[in-house]
């Protein structure tokens, strides 16, 4: 009956968009309705191929419909909804050519809420009401065909962002958060939606399939001189605090910014995805495979700045930073970036896993706290300068230095299937390390007099040092299945490496224009990287006190060194309907590693020959709707800790084990999307789907003993595979005035795993649907409905009875309401089903975190706040991880119930309006 009801008391308004001088059909023009009273939003769409429109789900009233175009100048009409007049039609409406008029009166406060200029679809930010002192991401969250993910990811027409600039520009990097979770809402004046294309892609002027999804921030006149930004402070209770500040300077093309936060409360604030390089530059110089791997545990300390969940550690964090961009003489952009951060999280959790075997099953239990404290400076800096027309360099040089600090403290025990205990013990180990990483890069572009023939040369090395000490103490006891201790194994050890890594990489790219939209790009590439590590082991001597005698099987020296040559062709096609690209690229690696013991010597030395044939092939059946589909080989070598036949025993529970016989790895991997998109009326369709086939995948084949101890051996197999789906869909509910966001991924994998001689196949689904409503009443109150569910299955053809399911549920309302007297209310509630897991880490959590705040001083500078954390005092971090041989479920100490009030204050010059600020200048052009 309500519906009804609200059906009854809407109308429709359409009509046709005619040039006033050629008397052809706009199209793409958009067509904004707007409150007679007030002028404030209530719809909006975009004309057809035939300047049509139609708009419903108008309620009863007065409203101004207001025609703009890029290519127009904007036009207005007047008309009501009552029960006499429920379904306009304005018929044909003439629109002015903006060349054929002198003069233009431009009301910056009536821009249109979306426009198209070319492919990019903007967003003017006034017409999106923000709660006050929002930052970018609350813009974001209100801008249809954009969504904003829990952990803070920016996803637009379908695709994930990878880049936010400012007024062009990098900010603080390529990490999209910085910008969002820092930058004032009110400083931004449009949002600009585009695919930003390749640095090939725009020299030889063709789609090369490599664009990223990238939003442009264009500040508001006002924020291009002076200062703006914000200052803000808390504490709290169970002595909780945080702290953070945005200032920014601009004038011109100069960009000074600088960011800080520090807290104790695991806020983000910021997540600078590269300001770790301990494994950024480490990871550059491993991407070909055949180095000795360096992992950063889960818990290191930059977990806390991408964007997850810190696995339950609770963390004390200081990060702060420097941004400066500026555009020097007509040929020189300087962007420069430096970064500070320290991060502590500290975890204590427990963990229970059960392990699968072929004819049986044992457990393992854990109880663990570690301590992770990094501490990083890094310096970024690009150079892109432009010599003429035709020539460019860029340059690209990072430095960073850190220091690491880790302890892990833990008691643990391994049952056989019967519960009877195979072994116990504890462990005690700490680390230190300090390093610095240096990479440069350093690009040569050249164009020709003939469009589409280029000549790319980029040059690029890496160097980096560390070194550090590490104390490792513990006892491990051994029982007969009888449960009589049989043997007792102790460690205390203390030892010593150093590691350097030095590097170069040089690739050339000529393309040629064939035929009449065709390219063909020819390239050339040589890498080489060399690593030496060194490992001095001592044990503890019980006489002298001291870590004096030499332990020969974990001391090592390791030598190695991988290059790689290649040799590719392509050829690209371009048509205003679809491109295409096929290729394919020659590969010769070698690898080279020695390995010094005192116990035993090993030589590796390795050869692989590869073709990788690549595909790429795009049809664009509208501006916004498009079909892709790519394919790609690729190889992945075995590192030389994975090919050394030298055994790891420094954990005697579990030891490693390489093998020399090991061959790299050939995948085929399968991309596939559809992506339909009407960013005027709200409507958003995404289909993407991946598959992946290997070939002598790595894989372990693992012996575990009588006394439960693992021995780990990788060996290659065939036959693994995974498919990952995802559809989403969103569109306007008009009948309620809300928006309905539905999404889901269903995921298949096979891996493979030896365990005792026997091969176990793993076949794992997992499927995720979610479904989201948010609705906003009047610009006052904002609401957001979400559920979903995660089902997971695993299936092993050892042991089939331990198939195992497990279901997880969540449920949230999202409050923000905005009260009189410029009070204003912000509510998030989570309601988490966890089910069908280990016994103890089932759970239901309602997690609540409220808050009020007051917008006082003049302009409405100040804002004091008063936020609750887990109100219900109820939250609990549990998670479950099903692997290749084990399903294992933990449970961690988290931050519970916490009080915080809190004070920020805005520099902006203008009121940081109640309302999230809007209006404007008017401009007259002649």
């Amino acid at each position: 009956v309500s519906i009804s009801v609200i059906s009854q008391k809407n109308g429709s308004v359409k009509g046709i968009i005619y040039d006033t001088i050629a008397k052809q059909p706009v199209a793409a023009a958009t067509i904004t309705v707007l409150k007679k009273s007030d002028s404030s939003l209530v719809t909006f769409t975009m004309t057809n191929n035939a300047g049509a429109f139609s708009l419903s789900g108008i309620s009863y009233g007065e409203y101004r419909l207001m025609i703009t175009h890029v290519n127009y100048h904007n036009s207005n009409k007047y008309f009501s909804i009552s029960d006499t007049a429920k379904n306009i039609d304005l018929g044909s409406i003439i629109i002015n050519d903006k060349d054929k008029v002198l003069e233009e009166v431009v009301l910056q406060a009536e821009a249109p809420p979306v426009t198209l200029v070319g492919d990019t679809v903007q967003y003017n930010a006034g017409s999106f009401k923000t709660k006050p002192n929002a930052v970018v991401e609350d813009l974001l969250k209100k801008l249809p065909g954009v969504q904003v993910q829990k952990d803070g990811t920016v996803k637009a027409q379908g695709q994930t962002v990878n880049r936010v600039l400012v007024d062009g520009k990098e900010f603080f990097g390529t990490d999209p958060k910085v910008a969002t979770k820092n930058l004032p809402a009110d400083a931004v004046d449009k949002v600009q939606v585009y695919d930003r294309q390749s640095d090939i892609a725009q020299l030889t002027g063709f789609d090369d399939g490599q664009s990223e999804k990238t939003i442009n921030l264009k500040l508001k006149k006002d924020k291009k001189k002076g200062l703006f930004g914000k200052v803000s402070a808390g504490g709290g209770s169970e002595g909780r605090y945080q702290g953070r500040f945005n200032i920014n300077s601009f004038k011109g093309a100069r960009q000074l910014s600088a960011l800080g936060m520090g807290n104790n409360t695991n806020a983000e604030g910021f997540s600078f995805m590269d300001i770790l390089s301990f494994t950024g530059a480490l990871g550059q110089m491993k991407g070909g495979g055949g180095n000795i791997n360096i992992n950063m545990s889960a818990n290191d300390p930059s977990a806390a700045l991408l964007g997850g969940s810190n696995n339950g550690a609770i963390n004390t964090s200081w990060a702060g930073g420097l941004n400066y961009n500026n555009i020097i003489g007509k040929k020189m952009e300087l962007n420069g970036n430096y970064f500070y951060s320290r991060y502590n999280p500290v975890t204590d959790s427990r963990i229970s896993r059960q392990y699968i075997l072929p004819d049986s099953a044992y457990f393992y239990n854990q109880q663990a706290r570690t301590s992770n404290l990094g501490i990083t400076n890094r310096f970024n800096f690009t150079y892109d300068f432009v010599i003429d027309s035709m020539h460019s360099l860029k340059l690209t040089p990072n430095f960073s230095y850190q220091n690491s600090n880790d302890r892990s403290l833990s008691n643990y025990e391994t049952l056989s299937g019967l519960l009877q205990r195979s072994n116990n013990g504890f462990s005690d180990n700490s680390t230190t390390n300090k390093g610095y990483n240096f990479n440069n890069t350093l690009l040569f572009r050249k164009k020709f007099n003939r469009k589409g023939r280029t000549l790319s040369v980029s040059l690029g090395n890496t160097m980096n040092e560390s070194d550090g000490t590490g104390e490792l103490e513990s006892v491990n006891q051994f029982y007969n299945p009888q449960g009589s201790l049989i043997k007792t194994d102790s460690i205390n050890q203390y030892n010593t490496t150093a590691n350097e890594v030095k590097g170069y990489t040089a690739k050339v790219v000529y393309t040629e224009p064939v035929f009449k939209r065709s390219l063909l790009e020819l390239s050339v590439s040589k890498n080489n990287s060399s690593y030496a590590a060194d490992k001095i082991t001592h044990d503890y001597n019980k006489n002298s006190g001291k870590y004096d005698v030499l332990n020969p099987q974990l001391t090592n020296n390791f030598e190695n060194t991988y290059g790689t040559a290649t040799a590719g062709v392509r050829l690209r096609t371009q048509r205003k309907k679809y491109n295409y690209s096929v290729g394919a690229t020659w590969q010769n690696a070698n690898l080279e590693g020695t390995i010094k013991t005192g116990v035993k010597d090993s030589v590796i030395s390795k050869s692989f020959h590869n073709l990788l044939p690549n595909a790429r092939f795009q049809y664009n059946f509208t501006r916004f709707k498009n079909l892709q589909v790519n394919y790609q080989a690729a190889t992945t070598q075995p590192s030389v800790s994975q090919l050394q036949p030298v055994p790891d025993v420094s954990d005697p529970l579990n030891i490693q084990e390489g093998n020399p016989d090991l061959k790299q790895e050939y995948s085929h991997r399968i991309n596939a999307g559809y992506t339909g998109v009407n960013p005027f009326r709200g409507k958003n369709f995404f289909l993407f789907s991946s598959f992946s086939f290997t070939n002598n995948r790595i894989v372990n084949y693992d012996i575990i003993d009588s006394l439960g101890r693992k021995i780990t051996q990788p060996v290659n197999v065939d036959g693994v595979y995974s498919l990952n789906n995802d559809v989403s869909a969103s569109w306007p509910l008009k009948f309620i005035k809300a928006n309905l966001n539905l999404s889901t991924g269903i995921n298949f994998s096979k891996t493979i795993q030896f365990i005792n001689t026997q091969q176990n196949d793993i076949k794992n689904i997992a499927i995720d649907p979610n479904v989201e409503i948010t609705k906003s009443f009047k610009d006052k109150l904002d609401l957001s409905l979400s559920a979903g569910m995660t089902f997971n299955r695993a299936k092993y053809s050892l042991q089939s009875s331990r198939n195992n399911n497990y279901l997880t549920q969540d449920y949230g309302v999202d409050i923000g309401w905005q009260l009189p007297k410029n009070f204003f209310l912000s509510s998030d509630f989570r309601y988490t089903i966890t089910s069908q897991r280990s016994a103890g880490y089932n759970a239901s959590v309602p997690l609540w975190n409220a808050s009020i705040s007051k917008l006082f001083l003049k302009y409405n500078r100040g804002e004091i706040k008063f936020s609750a954390y887990d109100l219900l005092n109820e939250n609990k971090g549990i998670s479950r991880n099903t692997s290749q041989n084990y399903i294992e479920d933990k449970v961690s100490r988290i931050l519970n119930r916490f009080f915080l009030l809190s004070f920020t204050y805005s520099l902006n010059k203008m009121s940081a309006s109640a309302e999230g600020g809007r209006g404007g200048n008017i401009i007259i052009r002649r």
